[in-house]
């Protein structure tokens, strides 16, 4: 399966977050290696991200983690508040070990009562391919271009 094919429209570095909004309406967000991410950190990703919602599009979200990254135990907590996950739709992780998978598998279980989606992805491609598909799914239908009959 290919990568789907996207541009960076804009990059911009928060905390320890790289955020790239992409043509295809995801926003890919890397986290810095060895990173250890606090309540802090995601309060000024959240701000930054709050800066950009147009309060009716949510953000369609992928997240790669660099080696060896964590989450506090309240940064955890943090993002499984209902209010922190008002402006997504999706959140697809991709994990690249297992003890990001264990932290991650209890974030999508306490979400899994919300309205956002969270899932998690051995492979960019594939968690690109599902972001893609729940957009879809969500997105107005196009308007009927053939002419009208009066």
């Amino acid at each position: 399966m290919a990568l789907e094919h996207y541009t960076i429209l804009e990059t911009h570095v928060v905390e320890m977050f790289t955020i790239h909004m992409l043509d295809n309406g995801i926003v890919h967000i890397e986290v810095a290696g060895n990173a250890i991410v606090d309540v802090r950190h995601l309060k000024a990703q959240r701000a930054f991200l709050k800066s950009r919602f147009d309060g009716k599009t949510k953000f369609s979200i992928l997240v790669e983690s660099g080696n060896d990254s964590t989450l506090t135990k309240e940064a955890r907590e943090y993002t499984s508040l209902p209010e922190t996950n008002a402006m997504t739709l999706a959140t697809a992780v991709v994990v690249k070990s297992l003890a990001e998978r264990i932290i991650i598998n209890f974030i999508v279980n306490i979400t899994s009562r919300q309205a956002m989606k969270i899932r998690l992805f051995d492979h960019k491609e594939q968690a690109v391919k599902w972001l893609l598909s729940l957009k879809e799914l969500t997105s107005p239908p196009k308007p009927d271009k053939r002419p009208s009959c009066l």
